[in-house]
């Protein structure tokens, strides 16, 4: 009878870890999916999008090859729509100014 108890909660946990594994690869395919199609037509360099993560919440970094390109993607509010986005996976408790970097790579 015990056995049962305690197998049935270990089974329960890796149930559960498995579930948030496969959630937190379905969140990013869907970042990632935004990402393309915000920055998807871009004329010049295609940014990068890395993804990390501080205090279990998610963290994203967009790097553009030169500075122009991170000044254009500002003025058509491209970086405010894929914070926009990435907010609403996460809910209000997000800092999302914290957590989405914009930088670019060459100093034209």
């Amino acid at each position: 009878m015990l056995l049962n108890i305690i197998s049935g909660i270990v089974l329960s946990i890796v149930a559960l870890f498995t579930y948030m594994h496969f959630k937190q690869k379905y969140i990013k395919a869907r970042q990632r999916e935004d990402f393309n199609r915000i920055f998807g037509d871009w004329k010049s360099s295609l940014p990068t999008l890395e993804f990390g993560s501080s205090y279990g919440w998610g963290t994203f970094t967009v790097t553009f090859l030169k500075k122009q390109d991170l000044d254009f993607a500002m003025r058509n509010k491209l970086t405010e729509e894929f914070k926009n986005c990435i907010q609403s996976y996460y809910g209000s408790r997000f800092r999302v100014d914290d957590a989405v970097r914009f930088r670019y790579l060459e100093n034209e």
